[in-house]
């Protein structure tokens, strides 16, 4: 291992340490596009109480995914099979996808899924959506997302909208030309990520309010 990765490390262990403490909701339910909402379990030490880990859905399957939440989350997934791509993928309600990227097959990817999404509080529950990227449906994205009914939603981008509560522009975030495209990638030599720009142990603290 590298000293920059060693000195790296150090500094993001003491950046998860302070927000360990100032953390006083540990049952949070995560509900996110990407593997962020993984990282922010391991950097908090909390235990998975979502099922959305370790995998992805395009910002427009996530949106149609949330627009029906509860018949998305009752009903069994259908293994899929995509050009191009090697790991499990599966096909939920809504003709949705699930992108299963960090699992060796469809098998272990539906038995964490189902294991964990027994452990979802919808009264204790944040949305995200980390991966919103660009193109011409971006807008039509954030509109779509801005008038779903959850009270606690964040949706990370590049830019700021003012007309919508919900987003959290990131500087030096660029998630539109294929640079520094994950929220959770190390933004400064200090060890912050792009998203500690954004205080999420105060936001999950909220969720139960």
């Amino acid at each position: 291992m590298s000293l920059k990765k060693i000195v790296k490390e150090h500094l993001q262990e003491s950046i998860n340490e302070r927000n360990r403490k100032r953390l006083l909701n540990r049952t949070p339910s995560i509900i996110c596009s990407n593997c962020t909402g993984g990282f922010l379990y391991h950097w908090l030490a909390l235990e998975f109480r979502s099922p959305f880990i370790n995998l992805y859905m395009t910002p427009g399957d996530f949106v149609t995914a949330l627009e029906h939440f509860q018949e998305f989350m009752e009903t069994d997934f259908d293994e899929i099979q995509m050009q191009g791509l090697d790991y499990p993928i599966g096909r939920g309600a809504y003709d949705t996808r699930i992108h299963f990227m960090h699992y060796k097959n469809f098998a272990e990817a539906q038995t964490a899924w189902n294991r964990r999404r027994t452990r979802i509080d919808v009264r204790n529950m944040g949305i995200m959506l980390a991966n919103l990227g660009g193109g011409g449906e971006t807008y039509g994205i954030l509109e779509r997302f801005e008038q779903l009914p959850f009270k606690n939603k964040v949706v990370f981008t590049d830019r700021a909208y003012p007309e919508m509560k919900s987003v959290f522009p990131l500087k030096g975030y660029d998630c539109r030309n294929g640079k520094n495209g994950n929220v959770y990638a190390t933004q400064k030599l200090n060890g912050m990520r792009y998203i500690d720009q954004f205080d999420y142990v105060e936001w999950l603290n909220r969720l139960a309010e």
